[in-house]
Parts: structure tokens; sequence; C-alpha cells
């Protein structure tokens, strides 16, 4: 019995002994490898800043003068309309800062597309002068001085982009789209007849308006992390022609103080140049797509647009959302008969005008389930003069050089009332929480401006087809109230990148005849909620046009209007 025991002991040990060696043959036990590091996605909404310098690609500008009235003995009339005719070179280069908001969509590995829009405040000026003695019959001259300048106040693009990806983090682009831009130019005309008593004053013009045009250009841009990235771009800009009336140049006798001589002067410049500018962008962490395995997922790379069930009946939720709205006007006023062309923007609603520049405008929502109601009101009042305003002539051929001393005020209130229905919503994009939905909306407008005219017009004119060639003045003085109710008709489109982050469009008809002859409205904007102890807020930003188109007959003369308004928006609302 001993010995088995024994045996039994020895074996034991003689197994213990080999067990290592057997282990070394079994599979090691191994930690899974790390995962791949996440590749970089160009895909995302990006806000930014952007700084440079811009240079004019067209220098000239030109003064056109032409004499209309001379009943000097001296026949002063050529030697003064060719001393106030003349071409100078005017720079208009200069440093500039600015902001773009953008979305890019990498579609491939290599490719990206997007769209960018970007504002810049330039304040680049350029001007020049000219001093000229012209001879005139009879050994008399004409003496002239001329001030000419030209300023562009901003800049600004709306633009595609194609880009291809060098590497995962740098990539190059072209560009190109539309250009807007503030223009303004001023001239100053002095001239003095020798021999003679003629007395002339210096006549001064300036003139302020949106100019569009096109633009492209090119870029790269370098990702400096998952939300930074840096950008150097060029771009070429073309926005067309800016003409300036200016007044008449008069010179009168010293003694009985009417015209005898006259000129008609116009200046024109081209307004186009290029654009050298670094930037940086940030993108939103909610617009990045999710990634899958080792390669980034584009946001529309698999759009499913698959429908999404409507929102339920579950009790009212209610917006109310004053914002301001940064008014410019577009389009003519009639008022008894005479109509004044008005091109007025912010800048002329800051430099010439005695009231607030900015219209005050709120706006109410209530929505349960698919159905809203809402409500919006617009109340501004606007005083506007110089360059804004000029008087339009109903005669095709009247060439008209018109000093005018005019002052138009203008109060509008605006209202809106209807209700709505979501038609349609679905997912659009691959991106989580997002969604697009449809609505339709109907309601009425209501109008209501009050105009006040006061313009005083010291003229030059000719004309064949009435046989004049006069220097004359005229005063138009009037008030009056337009007032209308417009049924509209409307679709508004919601997209949804994240709970509490939004863009917005609504567009809308109305008039046909009911009220106004047609009337339209645009509104695009995006939308963020945040709360603040406890309450939730929503702030806005984007852009409003709405176009009327309305007149009517009192006592025989013509009252009405066919005008744009239009601006950005801002706001800060609350939802409960």
């Amino acid at each position: 019995m001993l010995s088995y025991f024994k045996r039994k002991a020895v074996l034991f040990a003689a197994l213990s002994l080999a067990s290592p060696a057997l282990g070394a043959d079994l599979p090691a036990q191994k930690s899974p490898p790390p995962p791949p590091p996440p590749v970089f996605t160009w895909t995302g909404l990006y806000v930014g800043l952007n700084g440079g310098y811009t240079w004019a690609g067209s220098r000239p500008i030109t003064i056109s003068t032409v004499n209309i009235l001379d009943h000097s003995p001296q026949r002063f009339g050529p030697a003064s309309a060719a001393g106030a005719t003349a071409t100078v070179s005017a720079r208009l280069d200069g440093f500039f800062s600015g902001g773009q908001l953008g979305y890019n969509w990498q579609f491939s590995d290599r490719l990206i597309v997007g769209l960018e829009a970007d504002v810049q405040g330039l304040g680049v000026r350029g001007g020049n002068g000219q001093n000229s003695v012209y001879p005139a019959n009879s050994n008399g001259t004409a003496g002239t001085s001329l001030k000419l300048d030209r300023d562009l106040e901003f800049l600004g693009t709306a633009r595609g982009r194609l880009g291809y990806a060098i590497t995962p983090t740098l990539m190059t682009y072209v560009t190109g789209g539309l250009a807007y831009g503030g223009a303004n130019m001023s001239g100053a005309v002095s001239q003095s007849l020798r021999p003679g008593t003629l007395l002339s004053d210096t006549v001064r013009g300036d003139h302020f308006d949106i100019l569009t045009g096109w633009t492209i250009g090119g870029g790269a841009e370098m990702a400096l992390g998952r939300n930074l990235s840096a950008k150097l771009e060029y771009l070429y800009y073309e926005l067309g022609e800016l003409w300036l009336t200016n007044p008449s140049l008069q010179h009168k006798d010293a003694l009985t103080r009417e015209t005898v001589v006259a000129d008609a002067t116009a200046a024109h410049t081209r307004y186009n140049g290029h654009v050298i500018r670094a930037g940086l962008n940030y993108r939103f962490d909610f617009s990045i797509p999710e990634r899958s395995g080792s390669a980034a997922t584009p946001l529309f790379a698999s759009p499913s647009f698959e429908a999404v069930a409507r929102p339920r009946f579950d009790g009212w939720k209610f917006l109310v959302m004053p914002y301001l709205w940064a008014i410019n006007l577009n389009g003519g006023m009639t008022l008894r008969g005479e109509t004044v062309d008005v091109n007025a923007t912010l800048i002329d609603a800051i430099t010439r005008s005695s009231s607030f520049p900015l219209a005050f405008m709120g706006r109410a929502e209530a929505s349960n389930g698919p159905f809203f109601a809402y409500g919006d009101m617009v109340w501004a009042q606007m005083r506007f003069a110089g360059s804004a305003l000029s008087l339009r002539s109903p005669v095709a051929d009247l060439a008209v050089s018109a000093s005018v001393s005019g002052r138009l005020k203008t109060t509008m209130a605006i209202g809106e009332a209807g209700f709505g229905y979501e038609l349609a919503r679905w997912k659009l994009m691959s991106a989580p929480e997002s969604f697009t939905a449809i609505d339709a909306y109907a309601g009425l407008r209501y109008v209501n401006m009050t105009v006040n005219l006061n313009a005083d017009v010291v003229a030059a004119a000719t004309s064949s087809q009435l046989g004049v060639s006069v220097v004359d003045g005229k005063s138009v003085l009037g008030t009056g109230t337009l007032w209308w109710i417009d049924p509209v008709i409307g679709l508004r489109m919601r997209h949804s990148f994240a709970p509490g982050s939004r863009f917005e469009t609504r567009a809308d008809i109305g008039g046909f005849g009911a009220g106004s002859k047609f009337s339209w409205q645009f509104y695009g904007g995006y939308s963020a909620d945040f709360d603040v102890y406890n309450t939730r807020l929503t702030a806005l930003i984007g852009y409003r046009a709405l176009g009327m188109n309305f007149d009517k007959y009192v006592e025989g003369r013509e009252n009405g209007m066919n005008l744009v308004i239009h601006g950005p928006v801002t706001g800060l609302g609350v939802k409960f």
C-alpha cells in the first residue's frame, strides 16, 4: 500500500514539472488591438472671421458735361462744358475685415462641395481732382476745378465651392457666385468764367447704391483640429457701374440774378477689383457627422428620405420673439401724381436720418401638433434726404440735371396673422435627431404707410419732344396715407440639425388685386435654443424681404408705391 502512494506522488510531481512546457504550446490571450484613429471629414456647418486687402481693377472716374443754356455775349457755353469734362484716376485700395457662414459636404475621399456667404466692412476710399483753363470766344476763359471721390463701404458674396482634399486635412478649392457691395460716389465742380460779371457756386452731389454682380476665385484651407481650420483665398469681383448726376452748374448775372449759362453734368465709375484674405473657421460639433469604423460618413452620404410621424396633439406651445429689422428701401413712391425714386440703405438711414433707422418687429407663434397660428407686427419711421431721393421724369427723352433738396418721411405699420398646417416631415440627412418639415400657411397682411414728401427742385432740362431748353424751379409738397389688406398664401420649410438648432425659410405671395396688385415675401434664418435660469430662450439671425405693388387714384391723381423692403433681422425670444 505504501508503495502505491509513493508511485502516485512521483507521478503527480512529474506532471507538475511538465506543466509549464505544456502551457507554452497553448495560444496566448491578447487584448484586442486599439481602434484606428478617426478619419477627418470636412462635412459640417461653420462660422468664421476673415481679414485681408483689396485693390481696384478699374481706376477711372469719368465726368461728362453738356452745355444746355448759353445766353452769354461771350459764348462761354462750349468752354464751360469742356472744362467740366474729364477722366481722373482714383485708387480703391485698403484693408478690411469681416465674417463668413458656410456648409461643406465631403461626398467622397477627395471631393468636397459647399456653400458660403460672407460680408466685409471695407470703408475703402479713393479719389482725385483736376484743374483746367479752357479758352472761350472773345478772349474769355473758363477756369474749372473738379474733385471726384468714390467709396466701397462693404462687400459681400454668396458662393458655391468645389474642393479637392490633397491630404485628409488640406483642401484646395475653386469658388464663384454672387457679389454685392455698398458703393458711394461724390463729386464737386467749381467754375469761374472770365471776363464778366457772372456768379456761380460750387455744385456738389453724391449717390449711394447697393450694386450686384459676380465673383470668382480660389483658395486653400487646412484643418487645425476637429473644429478649427485656417484658409487663404483670392477673389475677383465685378459689381458694374455707378452713375452720379450732379446738380446743374449755373452761372447767374450778378445784377439780375438770372441764369445765363447752365451745364448738365454726370459722372460714372466701375466697381471691380481683387481681394486676398486669410480666415479662421469654426465647425459646430452638432453638424459633424457620426463616424463608422475607420471612415467618416458624410452628412449627406446616405439620404434616406424616410417619412417621420408628425408631432402629436400634446398641448399648446408658444414662442414670443421680438427682434430688429435693419431696413433698406428700393423702388418708388407716388403721391398726387409725383413719383419719387427711393434707394435708401441702412447707411443712408444712419447718416441721413433723424429717426431710429431700425424697425421694431415682433412675432408670436402658437403650435399644437401639426397645427400652428402666427402673428407678426412691424412698425418703423424713417426720414431720408439727399441722394436717397430723385424725381422720375414721365418724358422718355427728358435730360435733367437737378439739384434736389428733398425730405421724405415715411411711417409704416405692417401686421400679419394666419394659420398653418404641417404637410410632411422626413429625415433628409443621416445625422441623428435631424429632420425636415414642410408647412403650408394662409392669412392676411395689413399695410399702412404715411408718406410726407417735401422737395425743392432746381433743374436744367432739354427735350426734343417738348421742344424746351429751360432752367426752372419746382416745389413738390404732399402728405398722404396708403393702406390695404392682402390675402396671402405661403410655404415654410424647417430643417432641424439637432434638437434646438434649426434653419427656416418662408415664402409667400399675396394681393392678387384684392388689396395690392401683388405682394411677395421671403425670409431665411438660423435659430438656436438655450436655457437661462430654467427659461428656454431662442436667438435668431436671418434676412427678410417684402415686395409691394399698390396704387389707387384720388381726384384723378395717382397714389401708390412699388417698393422692396429688405434687410437683416436679429432677435431674442422666449419659449413656453
